[in-house]
């Protein structure tokens, strides 16, 4: 177990199923960026997607949703769903029966029981020891009438879904560290942040990807909290690197720092990961 170490979250959105031999931002070429991550030493990989990735809202041709099938073998940790995902609600559900990985959201539920309508709403991750829990929600608007498909999900109040899920990981998992990711995120945001106490960090994903600009800030952060140790990042480009530095204790985990880059310009000029590209193709 090593004594320090880090954690990064590799996120993307707004991606439209955009596989690969395109110009911008691919799967494939995320793939490549993440492959480059892994041979650092002590450092953990998580990569998860904040939504608008998988294309519901494209023309549906396969069989199975490509990008889904790409996603799966980049292995990723876990995806939030935005309002794209949500454009068809039977076509959503019959491409996550193929996903491999948990899309999460904790106020997309039930309307008669007011659970999850898509599994659980968290998952733990275990690095280097450490229990690192992440928590999914949706910060956006959704109107039924507008939807295809099945129309039976409710959108919950995300403030009181976030506490009542932070209470319940807090008394079940006893987690060392809390991360929330929320989808579709605007102005009215500024309602919930205020109310993250037991959270190291917040990662909002925008409503609509943003083109790059040399000089634009990727995030930004909320003031601290006199009494709420917390830090707020708003993912406005289509792919962003998030780094936590952790020091292991005797029986505990003490966090570092962390840093937040967009690192769109970045991925969009490297090669294509054309053995992703043939995996996704020979199993379509």
């Amino acid at each position: 177990m090593q004594e320090f170490f880090s954690v990064s979250l590799i996120l993307t959105q707004h991606l439209g199923r955009n596989l690969g031999s395109a110009p911008g931002v691919t799967l494939s070429k995320v793939a490549k960026y993440r492959r480059g991550l892994l041979f650092e030493q002590n450092h953990h990989v998580i990569l998860a997607d904040l939504g608008g990735t998988i294309g519901i809202d494209l023309d549906y041709i396969t069989p199975r949703n490509p990008a889904i099938t790409a996603m799966n073998y980049m292995d990723y940790g876990f995806g939030v769903l935005n309002h794209k995902d949500m454009a068809n609600i039977s076509r959503l559900r019959r491409s996550l029966s193929f996903s491999k990985f948990p899309w999460m959201s904790c106020n997309i539920t039930h309307p008669a029981t007011k659970e999850p309508f898509f599994g659980e709403p968290y998952e733990i991750y275990r690095t280097n020891g450490m229990k690192l829990a992440i928590l999914g929600g949706y910060a956006g608007t959704y109107d039924p009438s507008e939807a295809s498909g099945e129309r039976d999900l409710h959108i919950s109040n995300l403030s009181s879904s976030i506490k009542r899920w932070l209470r319940y990981i807090y008394d079940t998992e006893n987690p060392d560290y809390v991360i929330v990711c929320l989808a579709d995120a605007d102005d009215t945001i500024s309602r919930v942040i205020h109310d993250m106490e037991g959270v190291g960090l917040l990662i909002t994903g925008s409503c609509d990807a943003a083109s790059y600009e040399e000089n634009h800030h990727a995030s930004y952060s909320a003031e601290d909290d006199r009494h709420i140790p917390r830090y707020h990042h708003h993912h406005t480009g289509k792919v962003m690197h998030v780094e936590l530095n952790f020091k292991t204790r005797t029986s505990t985990y003490e966090y570092l720092s962390h840093s937040v880059s967009r690192i769109d310009r970045e991925v969009s000029q490297l090669q294509e990961d054309h053995r992703l590209l043939d995996l996704v193709h020979y199993h379509l």
